[in-house]
């Protein structure tokens, strides 16, 4: 019901202002996850994690400066600056797992140009926390 909920808004909300924002090449900043994802402008979509590919067209939705981006098959994120996120998995009520190699509830993509910067920053917390 929930997912029915979240598609029917992302349909109803979809913005093709949102298309030239979104695209390019993402990847994840964390090494335990090696997962990319390509957009092109016209909303095709390329998730490579090296064993799996899923391809497809996406939709977008704005909604308070924040763009909502439904996939396929279930997935959905968020874009917010550079960042997409994703819920890869459930619980115990809805179970579920996306992307399988990637033992990580949340997945974020960075956009490939601003990946170096956010390793960077990424490493330096880590780093002050030891």
């Amino acid at each position: 019901m929930i997912k029915t909920l979240i598609i029917l808004f992302f349909l109803f909300f979809h913005s093709a202002y949102s298309q030239n924002i979104i695209k390019g090449d993402y990847s994840t900043i964390d090494s335990k996850c090696k997962l990319n994802l390509k957009i092109a402008a016209n909303n095709y979509f390329v998730f490579d994690s090296g064993k799996k590919k899923v391809k497809g067209i996406l939709k977008i939705s704005k909604e308070d400066n924040i763009l909502y981006i439904d996939f396929i098959n279930g997935i959905g994120g968020m874009l917010q600056n550079d960042t997409i996120s994703i819920q890869n998995s459930g619980n115990t009520v809805n179970e579920y797992t996306h992307f399988k190699e990637c033992d990580e509830k949340y997945i974020h993509l960075v956009k490939k140009n601003n990946v170096r910067v956010m390793k960077d920053r990424y490493c330096n917390k880590k780093n002050k926390k030891k």
